[in-house]
């Protein structure tokens, strides 16, 4: 009798020792809040009396966003303080800002700029720019909750579209003037159509033509019209192969008409000779090779090269042809896929004081509770997803299987090229969507 009790208050410590030494390990770490945030999205996705939960994510969502951009103010930075400038001089009817290097090299993103330009002549307010941006990234929070609701069950789509709510990388992302927002949001509403059971030619039509606008504001749709011809491959209908082919037909010659004449409107129209166009391709790919950056960008390289096309093939040829080829492509994926949010020179949080109407503040622990925060939703969801290839890998729907597709092309197409904190912003979204499915799946399990 002794013996058992014993025993049993032996257990009770043991355990008492294991949960303190987990929640130390927690708070030392930052990772409390992941988990407290974690509980509250189980208890909110279990409450069924919520009604209307698409307008209740988007109007926190957008609250959140609106409070970040109204209350703390951050210079332009990098790209996005000469995409500004040139955003105001064009509101001013000035075209002058084709002849800048940054634009006749890197023609694309006139687009965003004539976009914003736009803005600014209208209301001329720079304000505004990032409360529009607020506006788009509260909407892809409930296009996440829509798309995941088809794939997985309502409780998992709740859940990922709350986790994605408070996602620090892309709340922050809100004070800068980037064009992912626009495009990333264009982009997922074309590929809700191309989600859509039985889809008719008009669905490609609309689709197509999102996109395009989207790869117009940032020139990502490439990607996705990629892994569109990847997927209609391998799900692919004898029966069905003369609607087949004029789909995607119609779709590709939409998606190159709309491109191709926006580049032709700007040319003719003065605004850059160049249009739409990348005048350097390999550029992306000398940084994305640099094996002592990890593919980042870096000034050596650009001082060094300058747009000489040739020497960036040999060093391209060199860079590829290394004994350290292997751990640069560890290093990326690591980099991109783990880590990719909140670096500190890349204008989104990289000051460790704001100013919130003339109260400066210094942000330092609250940095690094975001940080691990950030860092802690980012891993979850991707270990999620992968966790999910093993358990749908018998049965993949074919919404599955395109996001799917669109997360192994980008993460093909980030292994060759430069990356950037930011330029994770777009497939994430998919990122979030496909781990629904494996809290589904462990749901259904504790359940069991």
């Amino acid at each position: 009798m002794k013996s058992n009790i014993l025993n049993k208050l032996f257990n009770i410590l043991a355990i008492l020792v294991f949960i303190i030494i987990t929640l130390i390990f927690l708070i030392s770490n930052n990772y409390i809040w992941l988990i407290l945030y974690l509980i509250f999205t189980y208890f909110i996705s279990k409450n069924e009396k919520i009604k209307h939960f698409s307008i209740l994510i988007f109007v926190t969502s957008f609250i959140i966003r609106l409070l970040l951009v109204t209350l703390v103010n951050l210079p332009q930075i990098y790209d996005f303080k000469i995409l500004l400038d040139a955003s105001n001089m064009f509101s001013n009817g000035d075209y002058s800002f084709n002849q800048w290097f940054h634009f006749r090299v890197w023609s694309y993103q006139t687009g965003f700029v004539i976009y914003q330009g736009i803005i600014l002549k209208l209301f001329k307010s720079e304000v505004l720019l990032k409360i529009l941006n607020a506006l788009y990234s509260s909407i892809l929070v409930v296009i996440i909750y829509k798309i995941s609701s088809k794939i997985s069950n309502e409780k998992s789509a709740k859940i990922v579209s709350l986790l994605y709510m408070v996602f620090p990388f892309h709340i922050i992302m809100n004070l800068t003037l980037a064009n992912h927002h626009l495009s990333t949001l264009l982009m997922y509403i074309g590929i809700m159509f191309i989600l859509k059971e039985n889809k008719k030619l008009k669905d490609y039509i609309i689709a197509s033509t999102f996109i395009a606008f989207g790869n117009i504001i940032r020139p990502e749709g490439i990607i996705v019209v990629f892994s569109l011809i990847v997927f209609t491959i391998l799900t692919f209908d004898k029966t069905k192969l003369k609607s087949t082919l004029i789909n995607i037909g119609t779709f590709i010659f939409i998606y190159f008409l709309i491109n191709t004449s926006a580049s032709m409107l700007i040319i003719k129209t003065g605004v850059n000779p160049n249009g739409l166009t990348n005048n350097d391709p390999l550029w992306k790919f000398v940084l994305g090779f640099n094996h002592d950056t990890c593919g980042f960008y870096n000034n050596e390289d650009d001082v060094r090269i300058f747009v000489n096309h040739e020497d960036e093939k040999e060093i391209i040829k060199q860079r590829i042809m290394s004994k350290d080829t292997g751990k640069l492509m560890v290093c990326k994926v690591e980099s991109f896929w783990l880590n990719s949010g909140l670096y500190l020179n890349e204008g989104q949080f990289y000051n460790k004081q704001i100013n919130i109407k003339g109260i400066k503040i210094n942000i330092g622990k609250i940095e690094d509770i975001i940080m691990a925060f950030n860092i802690g939703v980012q891993r979850l969801v991707v270990l999620l997803m992968i966790l999910g290839l093993f358990i749908n890998r018998k049965s993949i729907d074919n919404k599955y299987l395109f996001l799917l597709i669109l997360a192994v092309v980008t993460f093909s197409v980030y292994l060759l090229i430069e990356m950037q904190a930011r330029y994770s912003y777009f497939i994430f979204i998919s990122v979030f969507i496909l781990s629904s499915k494996s809290i589904e799946y462990i749901f259904n399990k504790i359940g069991k």
